[in-house]
C-alpha cells in the first residue's frame, strides 16, 4: 500500500488571564499581548498499518519525560504509533521548562497550561493520523541562504542549508503539506519583547502556505553555538523580512525540485546514557525547576532518531547541537546513502547545548560562565560524543540496532 498523509495543527497559545513567563532569556519577562498564536502542527505518515506522527511546536522545548508521556497517549488511541515531537525554540512563548519563573527559586512552568498543552497535542496528532489520507509524491532539495543567520560563538563555522521536503498529490502534483528545517534561533525579536510570537517562524511558515495553498511545519536543525538571526535590529519588521527570505529560498528550490513515490519510511530510535556533569541543572534539579530525571549512577537517559524517507534522511537529537557537529553529522549521513539530510534539533527532549568534545571548556564559575555560555547550558562534555556514539548505531554501525 502507497505511504498516505494526513495533517492537522491546533492552537496552543496561553491564556493571558494568568501571568505566563515568556523562556529563553531572562527571568520574569511577563507576557503582555499575543502578535501571533503559537501552534502545534502535526503530520502523520501512514501505511499498512503502520504511523509516524511529526509534531511541531511552537515553544521553547520539553523534556523526555513530557514527550514521552504525549506518546503513551496518542499510541493508547493509536496503537504502534511512533512519535517525533521537535520544538521550534521560540524565545517568546510560555516558560515549558521551569527555568524562567519570577526569580531564580521558582519555576515559571504553568501546571494548567502543561494541561492544556498535552490534551491539545494528542487530540491534534490522532487528528493528523485520523485524517483523509491521500497517497503521496516527495520533492525533497536544500538550499544554502546566505546572510540571515549567522553564529555568535564561532563565526567561522555556519550552516546555512535550508532542507525543504513538500508532499504532493500524485495526481496532479498539487502540494499537500510543506516541511522544511533550518538551524537558526527564533529570536530576531531580543529579550525586551513582551509579546507571544513564534518570531520569523510565523512569517516562514505564513507565506509558504499563500504561495502553496498547503500548510506548513517548521523545525529547526543544529542551531546552537549561537546560530542565531543576522539582523540589524530586533524588531517584528526583521523577523518577517527573514521569514520571506526564507520562504522565497523554500518556494524557488522546491519548484525547481521533482517528486518520485514514497515507498515507505524507516523510524528509528535509540535511547543512551549521559553523565550529568553540569552544577546548575543539578541544583535546578534539587530546587524543583527542573525535573529529577538522574539515575543511581549519575547518568540520564535520552534518546536520538532517524528518520529516512526515500533518500532523504533527518536526524532528530535532543537539544541544541552545534553546527560543527551539526555539518559532520549530515555528511555522515550523505556518505552512509542519503541525497538530503538535516538535523532536527530539540527532538523529543531538550538537553540544552550539544557542543564538540574537543571544543567544550568548562566554566570556573558556572554562574559567570563569560565565553563558556553553552558550556553553562549543557548536560556535560561528553554529551557531543555520546550522540555521535548514538548516530553510528542508528546507521548501524554498532551493535544496538
Amino acid at each position: 500500500m502507497p505511504v498516505q498523509i494526513g495533517y492537522a495543527q491546533a492552537v496552543i497559545t496561553p491564556s493571558l488571564a494568568r501571568p505566563i513567563f515568556l523562556a529563553g532569556f531572562g527571568r520574569n519577562r511577563r507576557a503582555a499581548s499575543v502578535h501571533d498564536d503559537l501552534y502545534a502542527r502535526a503530520l502523520a505518515l501512514a501505511q499498512n498499518g503502520r504511523y509516524l506522527i511529526v509534531v511541531a511546536l511552537d515553544l521553547i522545548g520539553l523534556h523526555r519525560a513530557q514527550c514521552a508521556a504525549i506518546a503513551q497517549r496518542v499510541a493508547a488511541q493509536i496503537p504502534g504509533a511512533q512519535m517525533l515531537i521537535a520544538c521550534t525554540h521560540t524565545h517568546h512563548g510560555p516558560d515549558t521548562l521551569g527555568l524562567w519563573g519570577p526569580d531564580e527559586q521558582t519555576s515559571g512552568v504553568d501546571a494548567a497550561y502543561l494541561d492544556f498543552l498535552f490534551d491539545t497535542v494528542v487530540q491534534t496528532a490522532a487528528a493528523a493520523a485520523a485524517a483523509d489520507g491521500q497517497e503521496v509524491h516527495l520533492a525533497s532539495a536544500a538550499v544554502v541562504v546566505p546572510g540571515v543567520a549567522k553564529n555568535f560563538r564561532d563565526p567561522a563555522i555556519t550552516d546555512e542549508e535550508l532542507t525543504c521536503l513538500q508532499f504532493r498529490a500524485v495526481v496532479g502534483e498539487r502540494p499537500l503539506a510543506t516541511w522544511l528545517i533550518f538551524p537558526c534561533h527564533p529570536e530576531v525579536l531580543w529579550d525586551e519583547n513582551p509579546h507571544i510570537t513564534a518570531d520569523y517562524i510565523f512569517t516562514l511558515r505564513q507565506q509558504m502556505e499563500a504561495a502553496t495553498g498547503a500548510p506548513c511545519l517548521v523545525h529547526v536543525g543544529a542551531l546552537g553555538g549561537m546560530m542565531s538571526p543576522d539582523v540589524v535590529e530586533h524588531s517584528f519588521a526583521e523577523a518577517a523580512a527573514m521569514g520571506e527570505t526564507l520562504a522565497r529560498a523554500a518556494f524557488t528550490t522546491l519548484g525547481a525540485s521533482p517528486s518520485q513515490p514514497v515507498n515507505g519510511w524507516r523510524f528509528d530510535r535509540h535511547q543512551f546514557d549521559l553523565p550529568l556533569e553540569n552544577p546548575l541543572f543539578e541544583m535546578a534539579a534539587a530546587i524543583g525547576l527542573l525535573p529529577d530525571v538522574k539515575q543511581p549512577d549519575g547518568t540520564i537517559l535520552t534518546e536520538a532518531s532517524l528518520l529516512r524517507l526515500n533518500d532523504v534522511w533527518l536526524f532528530a537529537v535532543p537539544g541544541e547541537l552545534l553546527p560543527k557537529l551539526g555539518l559532520q553529522y549530515r555528511a555522515l549521513l550523505k556518505k552512509a546513502g542519503a541525497r538530503v539530510t538535516a538535523v532536527i534539533g530539540l527532538a523529543n527532549d531538550e538537553l540544552g547545548y550539544i557542543l564538540p568534545a574537543e571544543d567544550f571548556a568548562p566554566p570556573q564559575n558556572y554562574l559567570e560562565p563569560g565565553s563558556s555560555y553553552e558550556e553553562s547550558m549543557s548536560v556535560g562534555p561528553q554529551t557531543g560524543s555520546r550522540l555521535t556514539m548514538a548516530l553510528h548505531t542508528l546507521l548501524g554501525h554498532g551493535v544496538d540496532k
